[in-house]
């Protein structure tokens, strides 16, 4: 997440209760804010409105967010990637080059889904399918400004742009629903997501824009090209986080309008169990961003400026240090919460009435998902030290397992798959990214380029008398 740390440092430096809080909310938000916002709205338009009367824009709201995120996942990691390189090499005048190159391949991407969804399902109610194309759009430009705003010195737009959005896209939900019924509900909700969208462009393009004339460049392009590996892991992690509803359709879905078949009983209590990793993503954000991120900088500070081995090994001890302790803490507080989940389980059951099966399904999806973010803390520990094709194999892994698990077992135990996908996924990159990490000083000066200057040789020839 290029930049972020910068400003979480200046926060936390201000050594105050309140910039603390600010902090922690400005990682929420930049690391799972449209996550937030469509599962918060899902629970509250199950508690708040009829769940028989709201069944399109309940299983619309799960298709924009699955099928956003796997269009954006295409970009996600590479685009990431490439704007950290532009921000080392102090080219800012093509970060909003790469901005617009990337929104637009948003708007493309999604446009091409959707008219190959719309020929598919032969959707006879032009409303809802307007409905559905404007959140995909949105929600798909949404998660490419979360890249970017990372880069934005500032955190008042991202706290005010997804409160504010998230706020009114929930009244109006709520009011529209009880005027004009349950296509207007969804249109609030889009308005919502449109202040999003809006209010974080302006503030991109005001902090990203330097007045530099465009080029029509292939900059986007150029960067899944040069990060192949990590286009390719982003596409496979959404894969491996979403297969198991892609199952659900198929064994127990049920038809709503054409083209969309949802399974409420298992949909549903999945989103639910997504809210236990936003305590996890958050903290990895400031935790890696901020304290571990000065030592990670210092280690290879050190090996830059050809140091000495002694001095060099003194910041390797304290980069493990910080590993260690910052592991030690995600893990204890992702646990927590999972005991949290399950502890409180059975009460938010009881609030959205869930049958046996569904609470099968959230208990189970709980535990995922706390492995799911213990995948995800495992690969951005390995992107920091450009071990790339760590992630790609544990998501293949998480894939392939979640897919064959669910197919054998969802109906009897929903989510197992993801469960035990993500639980293989994260020990295969633990133990991958240790096996590499405990002989780092080795690593790196293998794949270096030795630094000892090019120096005359005298050739001494065999010359015949």
């Amino acid at each position: 997440m290029a930049g972020i740390g910068f400003e979480l440092n200046k926060l936390l430096k201000k050594n105050s209760f309140l910039m603390d809080i600010v902090s922690i909310f400005y990682s929420a938000n930049v690391s799972a804010g449209p996550w937030i916002m469509c599962s918060l709205t899902l629970f509250l338009l199950i508690v708040l409105l009829p769940r028989n009367e709201t069944l399109f824009f309940t299983s619309a709201v799960v298709y924009s967010f699955i099928f956003s995120t796997l269009l954006f996942g295409v970009v996600s990691i590479s685009v990431t990637r490439c704007l950290a390189d532009l921000m080392y090499k102090k080219e800012f005048s093509k970060m909003y080059e790469l901005y617009s190159s990337t929104v637009l391949y948003a708007v493309l991407s999604s446009g091409v889904f959707l008219t190959i969804f719309s020929l598919i399902s032969w959707i006879d109610d032009w409303f809802k399918l307007l409905l559905f194309s404007y959140s995909l759009i949105v929600l798909t430009v949404v998660w490419v400004q979360t890249i970017f705003v990372t880069t934005m010195m500032v955190f008042t737009p991202v706290l005010v742009g997804f409160t504010v959005g998230n706020v009114l896209g929930l009244m109006l939900s709520v009011q529209l629903f009880k005027i004009k019924g349950e296509n207007f509900a969804y249109l609030g909700y889009n308005f919502g997501l449109m202040f999003i969208l809006f209010f974080l462009h302006v503030f991109v393009k005001r902090y990203l824009y330097t007045g530099a004339k465009s080029k029509r460049s292939l900059i986007l392009w150029r960067a899944i090209r040069t990060f192949k590996t990590q286009a390719i892991t982003g596409v496979l992690t959404y894969l491996a986080a979403w297969v198991d509803d892609f199952v659900a359709w198929i064994y127990i879905g049920k038809p709503i309008v054409n083209g969309f078949v949802f399974a409420p009983s298992y949909d549903v209590p999945m989103f639910l169990s997504y809210l236990f990793i936003i305590p996890t993503l958050t903290l990895f954000v400031l935790s890696l961003e901020t304290n571990f991120y000065l030592k990670y900088r210092m280690f290879y500070q050190s090996l830059e400026e050809n140091r000495t081995i002694k001095y060099v090994k003194i910041n390797k001890r304290i980069l493990d240090d910080n590993i260690s302790s910052t592991t030690k803490t995600i893990f204890a507080v992702q646990f927590a919460f999972v005991l949290l989940g399950l502890t409180l389980s059975g009460y938010i059951g009881r609030i959205v009435q869930f049958d046996e099966y569904s609470l099968k399904a959230l208990r189970f999806g709980i535990l995922g998902a706390a492995a799911n973010g213990a995948f995800l803390y495992v690969s951005l520990l390995a992107y920091y030290f450009d071990l790339a094709e760590i992630p790609m194999r544990s998501a293949m892994i998480a894939f392939v397992t979640n897919l064959v698990v669910s197919l054998l077992y969802l109906r009897t135990f929903p989510a197992l798959g993801f469960l035990v996908g993500f639980s293989l996924a994260t020990l295969y990159g633990w133990v991958s990214f240790k096996r590499v990490y405990r002989d780092l000083l080795r690593f790196e000066f293998i794949r270096r380029e030795i630094g000892i200057a090019a120096r005359q040789v005298i050739v001494h020839e065999n010359v015949e008398k």
